[in-house]
């Protein structure tokens, strides 16, 4: 005789353990665009430096940092779609037995994301994640302004150098609000979560 409810239980947690797997290969992804990040935005810089004439790469650093940041934060989107699937479908056909989704979410309670400035846990302005892309992205801007600024009154480049320039740091400022504003948008777990169809 089939014991159906057994062959239920063992395909649904042959379905948590496929979640476990997409969570833990989106978080190394997550980690790898983060190194990423990192890498190219040093690498960048250090070419702008090395010379005068190569100050206007600074500006590609908000443009990168626009499209791995948007990465990032889009592998952090799926972890919490997985968790709440989690919590919210697979537990309760599992009759509940899957219990840490549910934990983690009373033991970090809705406000501390938030609250707190120097925690891992939301992406407030100070969190280090957030900092590697839209933090360097506007020193890159910031940078960008001042040498340029100096290089106009040093050398007085023609006009369609400096209109180059400045439509250069326009678009990478856009790029950079963008950015924080996503971050902003992904920071709060609810909000993101509740927003989906």
């Amino acid at each position: 005789m089939d014991d159906h409810p057994d062959h239920s239980t063992e395909i649904l947690l042959a379905e948590y353990a496929a979640l476990r797997s997409e969570a833990e290969r989106r978080a190394t992804i997550q980690w790898n665009v983060f190194a990423l990040q990192i890498a190219s935005a040093g690498a960048i810089t250090s070419l702008a430096i090395a010379a005068a004439t190569n100050v206007a790469l600074l500006l590609v650093v908000p443009l990168v940092s626009y499209m791995l940041g948007n990465r990032c934060i889009l592998h952090d989107f799926h972890l919490k779609l997985i968790r709440r699937y989690v919590r919210e479908s697979l537990s309760s056909r599992l009759s509940g037995h899957l219990q840490w989704e549910s934990w983690r979410d009373r033991a970090l309670g809705p406000e501390t994301a938030r609250r707190r400035w120097f925690t891992p846990t939301g992406w407030n302005a100070m969190h280090p994640t957030r900092l590697a892309f839209a933090g360097v992205a506007a020193l890159a801007l910031l940078g960008a302004l001042t040498a340029g600024v100096f290089l106009w009154i040093a050398r007085s480049p023609t006009w369609y150098v400096i209109t180059g320039f400045g439509l250069g740091w326009l678009v990478g400022a856009v790029a950079t609000v963008q950015l924080h504003l996503t971050f902003d948008r992904a920071g709060d777990d609810h909000a993101a979560e509740n927003a989906l169809p």
